[in-house]
């Protein structure tokens, strides 16, 4: 399919699954997940994916190098980097750590010193270049696991389990789930636990050779079995036949951030690539909610994305010079000897071009988004959870006062001052709440604990917690 923009990026969005793990387990129904750790194979998946990336944007011999998006030493004011820190541990953030490595490999000619003694200092691992990477906590901010304490999704989802359509597929698959139980050890062998079992068997195949051939002497093809299963399951979970369904939450709430970095790259922001890094989960909210699978060419429209697995969002000025277009692209999994080591763009919203008016983007998307905690609150039914206790104080005081200027028939004055004096309550929650989670502060205050410079319990080095946004 021919592309009618042939202008060069102004910057590209980045959407990127981290990995290879081990195992971790995540529980069926609100999907808590347990802590894990990243592999080397997960680290050199990451590390190849950002040696392509680098190979698109910044090489100078690309057709795609971002405009004044620097080549060898990294400016990291022009890299904006946000890793999930909450599901399966640090394995997100060091794939983040990885990608960048690639992407920036060390560099010499930018990291020696020479002190006032006249001896000269390079910097650790050959020039290694440091990008401070922002970690995300579902506590704190919901848009990159919102799924996690949302009541209305986890709902949903164990009515998806007691389905008529569920129950006829785990009837229908009966025989091979009771075939699992002399592999799967003490494991649930129910529909619902499907990714759990997938995943045991993904990883015990790629990481123990006894393991794998006992899979494969069975001739059942189990592992490939199992995965399409967990497709379905996770499916099911994480699309929705409505976009503003709950079960697009994952997408909901991760794609005002990529709209928002594309209205800066329009802006001519310094910022040239912002990149986002997480598991597979939010993945399948976006091609759901994007219409990605109306082309037949998609290969994964309701598929779980490999490790590995990246998105782009490119943004290009149309050809007019009028506006700016929107392109898709894809790559499923990390680097294989003999394949094409690039993204595969594809239409948005049924189209048959592959660039997509911004505007239009925007347009179609906005509506359905939950672009801040307050919204994901009232969407989840949660007056506890990540700062949802204050938005639920703030609409009871509300509601208090709409019901007293009502029954009292106050004059327009009385009313707003009746309307003044909710503002400034609910301001003053909102700074409360903003001062307990560290993003404000009044007087003197002391020295940060060791806990609150390093909320991941590691002291990892240049990482954040992103706001909260009330």
């Amino acid at each position: 399919m021919s592309t009618s923009n042939t202008n060069a990026p102004l910057g590209a969005v980045i959407l990127a699954r981290h990995g290879d793990r081990q195992g971790f387990y995540q529980d069926p129904n609100g999907y808590t997940a347990s802590d894990t750790a990243i592999t080397p194979l997960g680290e050199v998946q990451n590390y190849q994916l950002g040696q392509m990336l680098r190979n698109l944007y910044a090489a100078d011999d690309s057709p795609t190098k971002i405009s004044g998006l620097s080549n060898t030493t990294l400016v990291p004011s022009q890299i904006n980097s946000t890793a999930d820190g909450g599901g399966e541990g640090g394995v997100i953030f060091d794939s983040a750590v990885a990608l960048w490595q690639g992407f920036y490999p060390p560099n010499l000619s930018i990291s020696i010193d020479t002190l006032a003694n006249g001896s000269n200092i390079t910097s650790p691992l050959g020039g290694y270049q440091y990008l401070q990477i922002n970690t995300v906590l579902p506590a704190d901010d919901v848009d990159l696991e919102s799924w996690v304490n949302c009541p209305v999704w986890t709902n949903r989802t164990n009515s998806f389990y007691k389905s008529a359509e569920f129950l006829a597929v785990e009837a229908e698959n009966k025989d091979f789930l009771n075939s699992l139980k002399p592999i799967v050890g003490n494991r649930s062998i129910a529909l619902s636990n499907m990714y759990n079992l997938f995943d045991f068997l993904n990883v015990q195949s790629i990481h123990n050779a006894t393991f794998a051939a006992e899979v494969n002497a069975t001739g059942t093809n189990a592992l490939a079995k199992a995965r399409d299963l967990a497709n379905y399951h996770e499916y099911g979970a994480f699309t929705d036949s409505t976009l503003d369904g709950i079960g697009n939450i994952a997408g909901r709430t991760m794609l005002p951030r990529v709209i928002g970095s594309l209205q800066d790259f329009a802006a001519d922001s310094e910022v040239k690539i912002a990149h986002y890094h997480f598991s597979y989960k939010p993945f399948l909210s976006l091609f759901n909610m994007t219409n990605v699978d109306a082309g037949d060419a998609f290969l994964y429209p309701d598929a779980m994305v490999d490790y590995a697995s990246a998105v782009t969002f490119e943004l290009r000025e149309n050809m007019a010079g009028t506006g700016h277009d929107v392109r898709f692209g894809f790559r499923n999994g990390s680097y294989v000897a003999g394949a094409d080591f690039n993204f595969t763009y594809y239409p948005l919203f049924g189209s048959s071009s592959l660039d997509t008016d911004l505007d239009e983007f925007v347009s179609k998307l906005e509506p359905y988004l939950l672009p801040n905690t307050t919204t994901w609150c009232h969407a989840c039914n949660n007056t506890v959870n990540s700062g949802c206790d204050v938005v639920a104080l703030a609409d009871n005081y509300q509601a208090q006062a709409e019901q007293l200027a009502a029954k009292s028939h106050f004059t327009p004055i009385g009313a707003g001052f009746i309307g003044f004096a909710v503002t400034l309550v609910v301001g003053l929650l909102v700074l409360a709440a903003m001062r307990a989670l560290g993003l404000a502060s009044f007087g003197k205050r002391a020295k940060p604990s060791r806990d609150e410079r390093y909320p991941l319990g590691q002291a990892k080095g240049p990482d954040s917690i992103a706001s909260s946004r009330f």
